[in-house]
């Protein structure tokens, strides 16, 4: 067996990706500052930002003076460095986001339908990057590729999933419809549509890598992300990147059975738009238009209601995740509205105390919110291509 280890090569791409890190989190920095807080040789800072400058991934933004010697430019990111181009398909829309190099989302186009077939998503993706080939014109040839957030099992429980009375009327055809999902197929499509890499991940993962690199504040570097949308989806994060395991499926929490099953058998059935939409329909409630209209008086007790329920039912699944992972933080993002959020952390908070003999974390909300699955879908190609990540370090050991 080879033992792991890294080469000259991986070092200094890595370096190079915690530099870029750091003047993203620290805006005209200096070079003497990054050598006391990365612990690299003043050289190896020269070499590296020396290149980065070359390359129009950083700018200088004037001089600071230091106690001795010459006075030391400031380094910040070249916002028009790069391009990361989001596109998320979801049960509920299809929708894209372009992001610049410093993580400023500069366009967001939403689509509205309804379980996405394969005809369908093609066609308002393709209308969609035709709308950012547009606005970027010659920048085109600076995108790093095209981040894909989906969900996990688009075609599966259309019992529970699926309020519209016209597709519920035929689920089996729907079902048909949406097999292509089970298959990277669309991922293969953007590539060869675009000519960039394709960076395809599970939309609670693209949102949680969302809150990593875009989060105004510094984020937590334990916490767990639930993504609450159609269905819902988690992520976990250890150490600053996101966790996987053995078989790409942790975090999987909509996959946990409910306490009781009232609102479906598995949280994602019960923790999720869906669900929200059939209790405001068995209480003869009309969904909301506008977001104000949130607001009105007569949805504040069905709000609450639904919240004290359902935190109920995934309180057990939570109680679990505290005691296993000992996370700083729970966010929860996604389509939810605010109101909404609002009254189900009030509720996890009550039933947790109530349930769980740990500390517990913070729940909040994330702070990428409503637009996480496409800003998620969108850093995924900035994430994979300038983010420092371990792995980066190791060489894959190989059985002889």
């Amino acid at each position: 067996m080879k033992s792991s280890g890294s080469t000259s090569e991986q070092s200094r791409i890595y370096n190079e990706r915690i530099i870029l890190h750091l003047v993203r989190q620290h805006p005209e920095i200096s070079r003497v500052t990054i050598a006391e807080r990365t612990g690299l040789s003043a050289q190896t800072i020269s070499v590296i930002t020396s290149s980065l400058l070359e390359r129009q991934l950083l700018q200088i933004d004037g001089k600071v003076k230091g106690r001795r010697g010459q006075p030391s430019v400031k380094l910040s990111i070249n916002k028009q460095g790069a391009y990361g181009l989001g596109i998320n398909v979801d049960r509920d829309h299809i929708s894209a986001a372009l992001l610049d190099f410093s993580g400023r989302c500069i366009l967001l186009l939403e689509r509205v339908v309804s379980f996405p077939t394969e005809m369908l998503a093609k066609k308002i993706a393709e209308d969609l990057i035709e709308e950012v080939k547009a606005t970027l014109g010659a920048n085109w040839s600076k995108v790093q590729g095209v981040g894909l957030a989906r969900p996990d099992y688009m075609d599966s429980w259309l019992e529970t999933l699926v309020t519209d009375t016209d597709q519920r009327a035929d689920l089996d055809r729907l079902k048909e419809a949406l097999a292509y999902w089970q298959s990277d197929a669309f991922e293969f499509w953007l590539m060869q549509l675009t000519g960039l890499p394709c960076f395809c991940e599970n939309d609670a993962v693209a949102a949680a890598t969302s809150e990593l690199l875009l989060a105004s504040e510094v984020p937590q570097r334990h916490f767990f992300y639930l993504f609450v949308s159609t269905a819902c989806g988690g992520s976990f994060v250890a150490n600053g990147e996101c966790y996987f395991g053995a078989h790409g499926k942790a975090g999987s929490f909509g996959l946990i059975p409910s306490a009781t099953g009232k609102h479906g058998k598995w949280i994602l059935e019960a923790l999720s738009l869906s669900s929200l939409r059939r209790f405001f329909m068995e209480q003869q409630a009309l969904w909301p238009a506008t977001p104000v209209a949130w607001q009105d008086s007569q949805y504040t007790c069905l709000i609450d209601q639904w919240a004290e329920e359902v935190a109920f039912e995934v309180t057990p699944a939570l109680a679990s995740v505290i005691a296993l992972y000992d996370p700083e933080a729970i966010l929860i993002g996604g389509r939810l509205p605010t109101c909404v959020l609002n009254a189900l952390i009030a509720s996890m908070e009550r039933s947790l105390m109530a349930h769980s003999m740990l500390p517990l974390p913070i729940i909040r909300i994330a702070q990428t919110g409503h637009t996480a699955g496409v800003l998620g879908a969108a850093v995924l190609p900035l994430y994979e291509t300038f983010a420092p990540q371990q792995n980066l370090l190791l060489l894959s050991s190989k059985e002889k």
